[in-house]
Protein backbone atom coordinates (compact mmCIF):
# COMPACT_ATOMS: atom_id res chain seq x y z
CA UNK A 1 0.00 0.00 0.00
CA UNK A 2 1.00 3.10 -1.12
CA UNK A 3 0.86 6.75 1.09
CA UNK A 4 1.41 10.22 0.88
CA UNK A 5 2.74 12.54 3.65
CA UNK A 6 0.94 15.97 3.36
CA UNK A 7 2.17 19.28 4.29
CA UNK A 8 -0.29 19.06 7.22
CA UNK A 9 0.99 16.51 8.79
CA UNK A 10 -1.47 13.98 7.55
CA UNK A 11 -1.16 11.21 4.90
CA UNK A 12 -3.53 10.18 2.24
CA UNK A 13 -4.00 7.03 0.58
CA UNK A 14 -2.77 6.46 -3.13
CA UNK A 15 -4.49 3.11 -3.78
CA UNK A 16 -3.73 3.48 -7.53
CA UNK A 17 -0.60 4.80 -7.97
CA UNK A 18 2.39 2.69 -9.31
CA UNK A 19 5.57 1.91 -6.91
CA UNK A 20 8.16 4.65 -8.05
CA UNK A 21 11.34 2.79 -9.41
CA UNK A 22 14.06 2.70 -7.32
CA UNK A 23 11.90 2.14 -4.39
CA UNK A 24 12.33 -2.01 -3.30
CA UNK A 25 9.60 -3.92 -4.34
CA UNK A 26 8.81 -6.13 -1.45
CA UNK A 27 5.12 -8.14 -1.44
CA UNK A 28 3.07 -6.08 1.25
CA UNK A 29 5.17 -3.21 1.63
CA UNK A 30 3.80 -0.30 3.58
CA UNK A 31 5.16 2.84 1.24
CA UNK A 32 5.24 6.37 2.77
CA UNK A 33 5.92 8.84 -0.15
CA UNK A 34 7.74 11.95 1.50
CA UNK A 35 8.80 15.22 1.34
CA UNK A 36 12.51 16.21 -1.00
CA UNK A 37 11.99 12.63 -3.00
CA UNK A 38 12.51 10.38 -0.03
CA UNK A 39 10.73 7.17 1.32
CA UNK A 40 9.97 5.14 4.23
CA UNK A 41 8.68 1.18 4.03
CA UNK A 42 7.58 -1.14 6.15
CA UNK A 43 7.24 -5.01 5.46
CA UNK A 44 7.01 -7.88 7.25
CA UNK A 45 10.19 -9.32 8.09
CA UNK A 46 11.16 -13.23 9.52
CA UNK A 47 7.56 -13.93 10.03
CA UNK A 48 7.21 -12.41 13.46
CA UNK A 49 9.26 -8.97 13.28
CA UNK A 50 8.45 -5.28 11.38
CA UNK A 51 11.37 -3.88 9.80
CA UNK A 52 11.22 -0.05 8.05
CA UNK A 53 13.70 1.58 5.96
CA UNK A 54 14.05 4.46 4.50
CA UNK A 55 15.88 6.84 1.81
CA UNK A 56 15.85 8.38 -1.69
CA UNK A 57 14.43 5.85 -4.60
CA UNK A 58 17.70 3.83 -6.64
CA UNK A 59 20.31 4.78 -3.17
CA UNK A 60 21.13 2.23 -0.28
CA UNK A 61 17.97 2.75 2.08
CA UNK A 62 19.06 3.41 5.97
CA UNK A 63 16.72 1.32 8.73
CA UNK A 64 14.74 3.24 11.39
CA UNK A 65 13.13 1.94 14.46
CA UNK A 66 9.73 3.53 14.77
CA UNK A 67 8.01 4.48 18.08
CA UNK A 68 4.51 5.02 18.80
CA UNK A 69 4.80 7.58 21.34
CA UNK A 70 7.07 9.78 19.89
CA UNK A 71 7.23 11.49 16.12
CA UNK A 72 9.77 10.14 14.03
CA UNK A 73 12.39 12.75 12.63
CA UNK A 74 14.55 11.54 9.57
CA UNK A 75 17.59 13.75 9.13
CA UNK A 76 18.43 14.42 5.39
CA UNK A 77 21.46 16.80 6.30
CA UNK A 78 22.54 19.59 8.59
CA UNK A 79 19.63 21.44 8.21
CA UNK A 80 16.75 19.58 6.23
CA UNK A 81 14.65 17.26 8.34
CA UNK A 82 11.27 15.51 7.89
CA UNK A 83 8.91 14.55 10.60
CA UNK A 84 6.65 12.21 10.81
CA UNK A 85 4.07 12.96 13.55
CA UNK A 86 2.78 10.21 15.90
CA UNK A 87 -0.44 9.81 14.49
CA UNK A 88 0.93 9.13 11.16
CA UNK A 89 3.41 6.47 12.80
CA UNK A 90 0.43 4.75 14.22
CA UNK A 91 -1.50 4.68 11.59
CA UNK A 92 1.49 3.10 8.34
CA UNK A 93 1.90 0.29 11.73
CA UNK A 94 -1.59 -0.64 11.90
CA UNK A 95 -1.80 -0.88 7.98
CA UNK A 96 1.62 -2.92 8.29
CA UNK A 97 0.47 -5.33 10.91
CA UNK A 98 -3.06 -5.87 9.59
CA UNK A 99 -1.25 -7.71 6.92
CA UNK A 100 0.94 -9.65 9.55
CA UNK A 101 -0.06 -12.79 11.68
CA UNK A 102 0.11 -12.15 15.20
CA UNK A 103 3.58 -12.67 16.58
CA UNK A 104 4.72 -15.65 19.10
CA UNK A 105 5.07 -19.36 19.02
CA UNK A 106 1.88 -21.42 20.20
CA UNK A 107 2.94 -24.38 22.02
CA UNK A 108 5.30 -22.86 24.35
CA UNK A 109 2.01 -20.69 24.80
CA UNK A 110 -0.32 -23.80 25.40
CA UNK A 111 2.54 -25.53 28.11
CA UNK A 112 2.34 -22.67 30.32
CA UNK A 113 -1.32 -22.05 30.01
CA UNK A 114 -1.47 -26.02 30.73
CA UNK A 115 0.12 -25.36 34.47
CA UNK A 116 -2.28 -22.81 35.71
CA UNK A 117 -5.58 -23.76 34.22
CA UNK A 118 -5.10 -27.44 34.36
CA UNK A 119 -8.31 -28.34 34.39
CA UNK A 120 -10.09 -26.06 31.53
CA UNK A 121 -11.09 -28.20 28.91
CA UNK A 122 -9.52 -26.79 25.63
CA UNK A 123 -6.46 -27.21 27.12
CA UNK A 124 -6.89 -31.23 28.05
CA UNK A 125 -7.88 -31.79 24.39
CA UNK A 126 -4.28 -32.71 23.33
CA UNK A 127 -5.66 -33.00 20.04
CA UNK A 128 -6.95 -29.97 19.98
CA UNK A 129 -3.81 -28.11 20.91
CA UNK A 130 -1.62 -29.31 18.87
CA UNK A 131 -3.79 -27.70 15.59
CA UNK A 132 -3.44 -24.12 16.46
CA UNK A 133 -6.21 -22.91 14.34
CA UNK A 134 -8.85 -24.92 15.32
CA UNK A 135 -7.43 -24.21 19.22
CA UNK A 136 -7.76 -20.32 18.62
CA UNK A 137 -11.37 -20.68 17.45
CA UNK A 138 -12.15 -22.59 20.16
CA UNK A 139 -10.64 -20.44 22.26
CA UNK A 140 -12.37 -17.64 21.41
CA UNK A 141 -15.07 -18.86 23.51
CA UNK A 142 -13.78 -18.12 26.43
CA UNK A 143 -13.12 -14.50 27.21
CA UNK A 144 -10.81 -15.07 29.89
CA UNK A 145 -8.63 -17.65 28.13
CA UNK A 146 -8.60 -15.56 25.10
CA UNK A 147 -6.95 -12.45 26.32
CA UNK A 148 -4.57 -15.13 28.69
CA UNK A 149 -3.72 -16.99 25.78
CA UNK A 150 -2.49 -13.56 24.09
CA UNK A 151 -1.22 -11.99 26.59
CA UNK A 152 1.03 -14.87 27.20
CA UNK A 153 2.22 -15.39 23.94
CA UNK A 154 3.27 -11.99 23.31
CA UNK A 155 5.06 -12.36 26.76
CA UNK A 156 7.30 -14.97 25.17
CA UNK A 157 8.01 -13.65 22.21
CA UNK A 158 9.35 -10.51 23.75
CA UNK A 159 11.12 -12.35 26.91
CA UNK A 160 9.16 -10.26 29.49
CA UNK A 161 8.87 -13.47 32.01
CA UNK A 162 7.74 -11.21 34.81
CA UNK A 163 4.93 -10.01 32.57
CA UNK A 164 3.74 -13.87 33.02
CA UNK A 165 4.22 -14.07 36.50
CA UNK A 166 2.07 -11.01 36.95
CA UNK A 167 -0.68 -12.75 34.67
CA UNK A 168 -0.38 -16.01 36.65
CA UNK A 169 -1.35 -14.11 39.81
CA UNK A 170 -4.31 -12.73 38.20
CA UNK A 171 -5.28 -15.82 36.78
CA UNK A 172 -5.08 -17.83 40.76
CA UNK A 173 -6.28 -14.83 42.21
CA UNK A 174 -9.25 -12.81 40.51
CA UNK A 175 -9.50 -13.93 36.65
CA UNK A 176 -12.78 -15.30 37.36
CA UNK A 177 -14.16 -11.49 38.11
CA UNK A 178 -12.32 -9.78 34.84
CA UNK A 179 -14.31 -11.49 32.18
CA UNK A 180 -13.85 -9.75 29.09
CA UNK A 181 -17.77 -10.66 27.97
CA UNK A 182 -19.04 -10.05 31.14
CA UNK A 183 -21.20 -6.79 30.70
CA UNK A 184 -19.75 -5.09 34.01
CA UNK A 185 -16.56 -5.61 33.39
CA UNK A 186 -15.74 -1.88 32.49
CA UNK A 187 -17.22 -0.78 35.24
CA UNK A 188 -15.50 -2.80 37.51
CA UNK A 189 -11.96 -2.94 36.50
CA UNK A 190 -9.00 -1.55 38.16
CA UNK A 191 -7.11 0.78 36.07
CA UNK A 192 -2.96 1.12 35.94
CA UNK A 193 -0.22 3.54 36.12
CA UNK A 194 3.20 4.27 35.85
CA UNK A 195 6.18 6.92 36.73
CA UNK A 196 9.11 7.21 36.70
CA UNK A 197 9.13 10.63 38.58
CA UNK A 198 7.01 11.29 41.80
CA UNK A 199 4.19 11.64 39.88
CA UNK A 200 2.49 10.61 36.68
CA UNK A 201 2.60 12.81 33.54
CA UNK A 202 -0.14 15.02 32.72
CA UNK A 203 -2.71 12.69 31.00
CA UNK A 204 -2.28 10.20 34.20
CA UNK A 205 -2.97 13.32 36.48
CA UNK A 206 -6.01 14.04 34.47
CA UNK A 207 -7.61 10.71 34.86
CA UNK A 208 -6.54 10.46 38.16
CA UNK A 209 -8.30 13.78 39.29
CA UNK A 210 -11.39 12.54 37.00
CA UNK A 211 -11.51 9.72 39.66
CA UNK A 212 -11.72 12.16 42.53
CA UNK A 213 -7.84 11.88 43.69
CA UNK A 214 -6.45 15.76 43.35
CA UNK A 215 -2.88 16.79 43.01
CA UNK A 216 -2.15 17.42 46.87
CA UNK A 217 -3.90 14.07 47.07
CA UNK A 218 -1.05 12.08 45.50
CA UNK A 219 1.88 14.23 46.96
CA UNK A 220 0.95 13.29 49.69
CA UNK A 221 0.69 9.48 48.80
CA UNK A 222 4.67 10.22 47.71
CA UNK A 223 5.24 11.98 50.63
CA UNK A 224 5.06 8.79 52.94
CA UNK A 225 8.51 7.21 53.81
CA UNK A 226 7.47 3.60 53.56
CA UNK A 227 5.41 2.24 50.30
CA UNK A 228 2.61 0.85 49.36
CA UNK A 229 0.13 3.47 50.30
CA UNK A 230 -3.24 3.51 50.12
CA UNK A 231 -5.93 6.58 49.41
CA UNK A 232 -9.79 6.14 49.48
CA UNK A 233 -11.82 8.46 47.94
CA UNK A 234 -15.98 8.21 46.63
CA UNK A 235 -14.81 6.80 43.41
CA UNK A 236 -12.64 3.82 45.13
CA UNK A 237 -9.22 3.00 46.55
CA UNK A 238 -6.14 4.07 44.74
CA UNK A 239 -2.60 2.38 45.94
CA UNK A 240 1.02 4.02 45.34
CA UNK A 241 3.51 1.08 45.29
CA UNK A 242 7.10 0.95 43.63
CA UNK A 243 8.82 -1.80 41.66
CA UNK A 244 12.46 -2.20 40.05
CA UNK A 245 15.25 -4.83 39.84
CA UNK A 246 18.61 -4.99 41.49
CA UNK A 247 20.62 -2.13 39.36
CA UNK A 248 17.95 -1.50 37.17
CA UNK A 249 15.54 1.86 37.31
CA UNK A 250 13.10 2.13 40.10
CA UNK A 251 9.43 2.89 39.16
CA UNK A 252 6.32 3.68 40.32
CA UNK A 253 3.09 1.67 39.80
CA UNK A 254 -0.36 3.60 40.45
CA UNK A 255 -3.41 1.35 40.59
CA UNK A 256 -7.43 2.08 41.04
CA UNK A 257 -9.72 -0.58 42.10
CA UNK A 258 -13.79 0.50 42.52
CA UNK A 259 -14.53 0.27 45.89
CA UNK A 260 -16.57 -3.37 45.42
CA UNK A 261 -13.07 -5.14 43.85
CA UNK A 262 -11.21 -3.68 46.75
CA UNK A 263 -13.66 -5.16 48.90
CA UNK A 264 -13.89 -8.68 47.28
CA UNK A 265 -10.15 -8.82 46.76
CA UNK A 266 -8.77 -7.21 49.94
CA UNK A 267 -11.72 -7.94 52.61
CA UNK A 268 -12.69 -11.40 51.53
CA UNK A 269 -10.01 -12.97 49.56
CA UNK A 270 -7.25 -11.63 51.74
CA UNK A 271 -5.07 -10.35 49.21
CA UNK A 272 -1.84 -8.72 50.25
CA UNK A 273 -1.42 -5.09 48.97
CA UNK A 274 1.36 -6.54 47.01
CA UNK A 275 -0.56 -9.44 45.64
CA UNK A 276 -3.79 -7.12 44.98
CA UNK A 277 -1.51 -4.58 42.55
CA UNK A 278 0.86 -7.43 41.03
CA UNK A 279 -2.85 -9.01 40.44
CA UNK A 280 -4.35 -5.38 38.86
CA UNK A 281 -1.42 -4.97 36.71
CA UNK A 282 -2.13 -8.97 35.50
CA UNK A 283 -5.10 -8.08 34.14
CA UNK A 284 -4.01 -5.12 32.72
CA UNK A 285 -1.25 -7.17 30.63
CA UNK A 286 -4.14 -9.22 29.75
CA UNK A 287 -6.41 -6.71 28.50
CA UNK A 288 -3.56 -4.98 26.75
CA UNK A 289 -3.28 -7.94 24.83
CA UNK A 290 -6.24 -8.38 23.67
CA UNK A 291 -5.88 -4.70 21.85
CA UNK A 292 -2.43 -5.55 20.47
CA UNK A 293 -3.98 -8.87 18.93
CA UNK A 294 -6.59 -6.68 17.31
CA UNK A 295 -3.98 -4.74 15.32
CA UNK A 296 -2.68 -7.95 13.71
CA UNK A 297 -4.59 -10.20 10.78
CA UNK A 298 -7.99 -11.15 11.52
CA UNK A 299 -8.12 -14.29 12.03
CA UNK A 300 -9.88 -16.60 8.88
CA UNK A 301 -12.78 -17.31 10.77
CA UNK A 302 -13.53 -14.04 11.29
CA UNK A 303 -13.25 -13.05 7.73
CA UNK A 304 -15.27 -16.12 7.19
CA UNK A 305 -16.85 -18.38 9.69
CA UNK A 306 -17.13 -21.28 7.03
CA UNK A 307 -13.29 -21.03 6.34
CA UNK A 308 -12.32 -23.22 10.15
CA UNK A 309 -14.69 -25.87 10.66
Amino acid sequence: MIFELMSNGSIVNLPQAALLDGIPDIPGAVVLLLPYNRYLLGHCFMRNYERWIWGKPGVDPQEVFLYENAPQTLVLDDSTRVVIPTAVVVQIRNVLFSQMQPPGEHLPTVLILRGVLKDHPVLRDDALVQDEQSFLQNMEKDGVLNMTYWAVRFALFRGEFEAIARIKTWLRTAAELSDPQSGTLQANAPRVWFSLTPLPGSKELAELEALSFSVDDLQRMVSQSALPVVLFSKAGYLVLSDFGTPGGAAFRVWVFLPASLWNELRDRRKLSIRDLVISSWGYCDALQALTLRARYAPSPWALDPVAVR
